[in-house]
């Protein structure tokens, strides 16, 4: 008999969780440290987000971004690094959020888990 909490399932039910998707409606878009636009938000979770990028990435390096919700007032500006980029999507990690940035996060996965669990 199978266990219920292999690994493999702990795994994908943890990132089933972690994860929210950001419809494109919401508009939460994405900066650089000077208020260009760089992408619209697609996902988001505790240790980083996926945009569709309005400019080339690459893998690897290091970024000051601002997530931006005007929805929620929330302008909340994050050092990452590029893990994935391709002409559809680049994702990125966090990298040393403080306490504040990461309620923030909180806030935001909060609201945007709400939807996703409505639609699903």
């Amino acid at each position: 008999m199978k266990s219920l909490f292999s690994a493999k399932s702990i795994t994908s039910e943890r990132r089933r969780h972690e994860r929210v998707d950001v419809s494109f409606a919401a508009q939460v878009h994405v900066t650089d440290d000077k208020g260009k636009r760089v992408g619209v938000l697609r996902q988001l979770s505790r240790g980083g987000f996926m945009i569709e990028p309005e400019r080339d990435f690459k893998e690897g390096k290091k970024h000051k971004l601002v997530l931006v919700d005007r929805s929620e007032n929330i302008r909340l500006t994050v050092k990452v690094v590029v893990r994935y980029a391709d002409i559809r999507r680049a994702g990125f990690e966090f990298e040393g959020l403080d306490i504040d940035a990461a309620m923030e996060i909180g806030i935001m996965i909060g609201k945007y888990y709400q939807t996703d669990a409505v639609l699903a």
